[in-house]
């Protein structure tokens, strides 16, 4: 990840500094793709005082996003008899979160470009629906992600330059091939423009846009107050 995503390195404590004044003490956040507990680590270190849920349908992401919360909580190997109190892991998807829970905050990290955008069908509009059921009115969103429209000028410019990157960044030139591969399989591109109107559909305002590098992106939202 650290190769091929510009700024990385940084991003998780980004989002913290970003979530830290707007979260109340013991504050609850959802993390949407859970992934291997990277942003769980990062976040507990933070703030020690919020509660964390994370929720990834990958059984062996969440192995490894247990074991390193308990590294960095210091219980090592005795994470399965006394894992961390205050994060909970859940295999599955956010549509299978409790609809009852209420998250002060939710982010969706390198997640939403996975997922495909096809009108009338579940893909990206409904996963950003599904996460603005469970963060109250007024909490906050962040999501980053790989954004683009292909086969307009600015992304064949970034996507080149991407492509350049990796191999600057120490990536194989054996190793290329199969990740372009895994890009054009894998990665189903929206514009930034459309992530912001689809988040905006969810229910969440104001998008504050913290981060562009080539293709990524992150913005900042509130959940939207009913009226």
């Amino acid at each position: 990840m650290r190769r091929v995503i510009p700024g990385y390195a940084s991003l998780f404590a980004m989002v913290a500094a970003l979530l830290d004044p707007v979260l109340p003490r013991r504050g609850r956040v959802l993390v949407a793709g859970a992934g291997t507990g990277v942003e769980l680590v990062a976040l507990r270190s933070a703030r020690p005082d919020l509660r964390l849920h994370g929720v990834d349908p990958s059984r062996q992401m969440l192995d490894l996003a247990q074991r390193r919360v308990a590294e960095a909580a210091g219980t090592g190997r005795a994470a399965a008899a006394s894992p961390d109190p205050a994060v909970t892991l859940q295999q599955g998807y956010v549509a299978d979160v409790d609809p009852r829970a209420r998250f002060d905050a939710a982010t969706l990290i390198n997640v939403l470009h996975f997922v495909p955008d096809v009108p009338g069908e579940e893909g990206k509009s409904a996963l950003l629906r599904e996460i603005g059921k469970r963060v109250r009115p007024g909490g906050a969103f962040v999501l980053f992600d790989l954004h683009g429209d292909p086969g307009s000028e600015e992304h064949d410019v970034h996507m080149a330059a991407w492509r350049r990157y990796w191999t600057l960044m120490g990536m194989a030139p054996a190793e290329l091939p199969a990740f372009e591969q895994r890009i054009r399989d894998g990665i189903h591109f929206a514009s930034a423009e459309r992530a912001v109107a689809l988040a905006r559909a969810a229910g969440f305002e104001s998008p504050r846009r913290f981060y562009k590098s080539l293709l990524y992106g992150g913005w900042t939202f509130r959940r939207a107050t009913p009226r």
